[in-house]
């Protein structure tokens, strides 16, 4: 009985560098056919690859061989007795796993002494991707072990040569697939790398503004301040005006109430008085308009600071500016109803000096 083909699959070869023993030799341009055989006389198994009527691989399964994969698509053996350490390169992971599978079934098999191979053999079918037909091996052996001369494949060489095209073709196409997700990850790093520095000029620009907002609520809350100042001023000083019209409306009744009965030294005092009088009228005028000037420059003053901090508010949207923006309001009316207090103590002034 010959040996038994129980799997088949078309991979990169390798052998390494009997003198440094750290590179890689290729054995073939492409992949090759690797297939695993199992004789049932001697219950051993046997890797073995032919090209080009070259025998490969020919290793013999025995314990403590163990199959390591060092990539992810790549693994390796070490075989004793060849005294070479065999390396597999494979075009998917699914096939490296596969032929893991069966490496690690078969030396099971061998350490166990099994009587049959680990599963029946695969059947034949012309169209399968990872299976052949069976090769066969010669039956005459020499001293009672596998014969060490090259294995003759029943495959044909355009077999082959078209199954090794489709695996280039696969390995191809898996490149471009890779080499164009790789343009689409550095245009992607490109473009977050711009929306970066447009943030950071973006950020740049709403910290200054925040700057320049914080400064002028601080500006404003000094001119209220300074409002408020003013405002106690103008109290203090409508309120010596007050008095000192009062004074004047008494001086004025005690003139007409001396009209009638005076004597001419008395009216020469009298002459006196009004003109003092007049004078002191002018200068309340003079007051008078320079204290309306004054308020209304104030009440200027006041729409456009109120104008600013509307504008502030909008912009930072800070709330705290209500209670002053109020504060505001509140000293704008008191200063118009001592503005109006005043115009009607000008009036009044006036028409006592029509009357004179």
């Amino acid at each position: 009985m010959g040996d038994k083909p129980v799997f088949s699959c078309r991979c990169h070869v390798f052998k390494i560098d009997p003198n440094t023993k750290k590179t890689w030799n290729p054995t073939s341009d492409g992949p090759i056919q690797v297939s695993f055989f199992f004789d049932p006389s001697k219950k051993a198994y046997r890797i073995v690859s032919i090209d080009a009527g070259k025998l490969v691989i020919n290793s013999t399964v025995v314990a403590g061989m163990t199959f390591s994969r060092t990539a992810q698509k790549f693994g390796q053996w070490s075989d004793q007795r060849a005294n070479t350490v065999y390396g597999v390169g494979f075009s998917n992971e699914d096939d490296l796993t596969k032929f893991a599978d069966q490496f690690e079934e078969a030396k099971v098999c061998v350490n166990r002494d099994a009587l049959s191979p680990v599963g029946p053999p695969p059947p034949i079918e012309e169209d399968a991707p990872r299976r052949i037909l069976s090769p066969g091996l010669p039956e005459n052996r020499s001293n009672g072990s596998f014969d060490t001369e090259p294995v003759k494949l029943r495959a044909s060489e355009s077999e082959a040569t078209d199954r090794s095209r489709a695996s280039e073709h696969s390995l191809d196409d898996a490149m471009k697939g890779l080499s164009l997700e790789n343009d689409r990850l550095k245009t992607s790093l490109n473009q977050s790398q711009g929306n970066l520095k447009k943030w950071e000029v973006e950020l740049h620009t709403l910290r200054t503004n925040n700057s320049r907002l914080q400064s002028a609520l601080h500006e404003n809350s000094r001119n209220i301040e300074e409002w408020k100042t003013q405002l106690l001023q103008y109290r203090e000083e409508n309120t010596k005006l007050r008095a000192r019209n009062e004074e004047l409306e008494i001086e004025i009744d005690n003139l007409g109430n001396m009209r009638n009965g005076a004597h001419s030294p008395k009216t020469a005092k009298k002459h006196s008085k009004s003109n003092l009088k007049s004078e002191e009228v002018e200068r309340v005028k003079q007051i008078l308009e320079k204290v309306t000037a004054e308020l209304v420059e104030v009440k200027e003053e006041n729409t456009r600071l109120k104008t600013q901090l509307r504008q502030s508010e909008e912009r930072s949207g800070v709330s705290k500016q209500v209670y002053e923006n109020s504060m505001v309001c509140q000293i704008q009316a008191d200063m118009e109803l001592r503005l109006r207090e005043l115009v009607d103590m000008n009036r009044k002034l006036l028409t006592y000096c029509r009357k004179s």
